[in-house]
């Protein structure tokens, strides 16, 4: 059972007794079940402001249209969001010949709530129909956004034994709000087609969350699976894209930071390599660093400093007013300078590599991006 959302037209000092109103018994312009949530609002303004591909645009858009969000007082589930004026305003003023290539890269997105691009564009127009509206009365636009059950919690209650006696202590200290949380998170991995949701939902909600990271320590483990892999890649070439019998043309240190945590070493073989700007969502041998995603959520979520520290030893802090671009930049750089000293030191040298070769930092959540203009795979130059 998906999620709906209620779009409603409604003055703005109403909010609050809408957010009470969990039966629903207020009289109301309703327009039921629109398939937009706030998330989906930021992405549609998103698109049509082409930030798409600027992260801390992006997250200074997303603050915007979070100016007024919020969960039921008990029930956490329920939540309620408005829309800004200046956004009503803004989403109002789509003319009809934007709102098809708008809602074809709304549904392109891996997050959208419509299913495909179709029902992305009769979603847009609903919410343009409703813009205007509130626009002519002077209104506000409001989200009521109703949840299914309680994934998670079902399947906790329904575990046994030993599992549940270790987790039920520290689940019955948590608030309706944190059990929300876990319930997004055990979603999340039931999408990722992880085996055993609910184990990692409790490892990650048990243990304390991470309040420094020491990127020497991380360097240490990272320097250990790069070598690694390129071992076992030069004892039986498995490139994740193009083929094993070609030579290498790119390999690429890819992490995030957003969603979980990692680190990927990626091997491309494709002729055109070199120019090749490609990421690779997961080639199933990375290497798992999810503390670096607790790190995000620290600065953005619960609005606590992380410190950092650096390669030098020197310490930095992500404050939480950060939009993550600092973050960004201190983990991409300490990944571009590890590959750059693996390679000065020959850890790729016994590798079939192709001229040109470029090595390259990047994410898909990121904003940091770097590529060699090198050809040689012990050449030390950045």
């Amino acid at each position: 059972m998906n999620s709906t959302t209620d779009l409603i037209v409604a003055n703005l000092d109403s909010f609050d007794a809408i957010l009470a109103d969990v039966s629903n018994a207020m009289k109301l312009d309703v327009t039921p079940q629109g398939n937009v949530n706030i998330d989906d609002v930021v992405s549609i303004v998103a698109i049509h402001r082409d930030l798409l591909d600027d992260r801390s645009a992006w997250w200074k858009t997303r603050r915007e249209v979070y100016a007024r969000f919020a969960s039921h007082e008990v029930i956490s589930t329920r939540t309620l969001a408005a829309i800004p004026d200046a956004v009503r305003d803004e989403i109002a003023a789509l003319a009809n010949r934007d709102l098809e290539s708008i809602a074809s890269r709304w549904a392109e997105l891996g997050d959208s709530t419509p299913a495909d691009a179709d029902a992305a564009f009769l979603a847009l127009q609903r919410l343009v129909h409703v813009c205007m509206q509130a626009k002519e009365s002077e209104l506000s636009v409001l989200l009521r956004t109703n949840h299914p059950p309680n994934d998670f919690e079902t399947a906790f209650y329904n575990t046994a034994g030993k599992q549940l006696q270790n987790f039920k202590k520290a689940f019955d200290s948590w608030d309706e709000s944190k059990r929300y949380e876990a319930h997004q998170r055990y979603n999340y991995y039931l999408k990722q087609g992880d085996v055993d949701c609910l184990n990692q939902v409790l490892r990650d909600f048990s243990r304390p969350k991470t309040s420094r990271l020491n990127l020497k320590t991380d360097q240490r483990k990272i320097r250990k699976y790069i070598t690694k892999r390129v071992k076992s890649y030069a004892k039986s070439p498995s490139p994740a894209l193009g083929d094993p019998g070609d030579p290498i043309g790119r390999i690429s240190l890819e992490f995030d930071l957003e969603y979980e945590g990692f680190v990927d070493l990626v091997f491309d073989t494709r002729p055109d390599a070199a120019e090749a700007d490609e990421f690779v969502e997961d080639t199933g041998d990375r290497l798992d660093l999810f503390h670096w995603y607790e790190g995000t959520e620290r600065f953005a979520g619960d609005n606590l400093p992380l410190t950092i520290t650096l390669l030098d030893g020197s310490k930095v802090v992500i404050g939480s007013d950060s939009d993550g671009e600092a973050y960004d930049k201190h983990i991409g750089s300490m990944l571009r300078e590890t590959l750059i000293e693996l390679r000065h030191e020959g850890a790729f040298s016994k590798l079939p590599i192709a001229d040109p070769c470029v090595f390259t930092v990047g994410g898909v959540h990121t904003n940091y991006s770097w590529k060699s203009e090198t050809r040689s795979p012990t050449n030390d130059s950045p």
